[in-house]
């Protein structure tokens, strides 16, 4: 019994600190899961056609941004990413091939009116079938910047 009052006692005393603690742990498990994410998208890359299919929103049942889709195989994946899109617009992804949820959007790359009629394969391209000229050393950059502005990379 004198254990339990005694932890109690420590835990209402460094309460503050041990919930620190645990929000500052959490974060760094978040920023290692990304960049090993980020690293297998990057080993195992693939890439295909996104499309907007909301205008950018403050919050819905998705959370902040612009929902897209894409589809892979017959599946249909939709994400939401932060970029700020219209509801129609083409875009870029890259994609891990292995795990082709994991995705992520490339406003380096907009998909312009030429590409409108473009025939996509279900299971996207490699980065040499890509039809118009990626840079494969432009988005390993830009993907592990932590400060993305696309209008850097130009």
């Amino acid at each position: 019994m004198y254990k339990l009052a005694s932890i109690k006692k420590f835990t209402d005393k460094y309460f503050v600190i041990i919930l620190f603690v645990f929000l500052a742990l959490f974060i760094i498990f978040c920023l290692i899961g990304s960049a090993i994410e980020t690293k297998n998208m990057l080993k195992r890359p693939k890439f295909t056609i996104a499309i907007a299919i909301t205008d950018w929103h403050h919050k819905n049942n998705n959370g902040v941004g612009t929902d897209y889709m894409y589809k892979l195989d017959g599946v249909t994946f939709r994400r939401t990413i932060s970029d700020s899109y219209k509801k129609g617009d083409k875009f870029l992804i890259i994609y891990d091939s292995l795990k082709p949820e994991k995705s992520q959007s490339l406003p380096l790359y907009p998909v312009k009116q030429d590409y409108i009629g473009l025939k996509i394969p279900e299971n996207g391209w490699k980065y040499e079938e890509v039809p118009f000229k990626i840079d494969s050393n432009i988005i390993r950059e830009y993907l592990n910047d932590w400060n993305v502005e696309p209008y850097e990379y130009d």
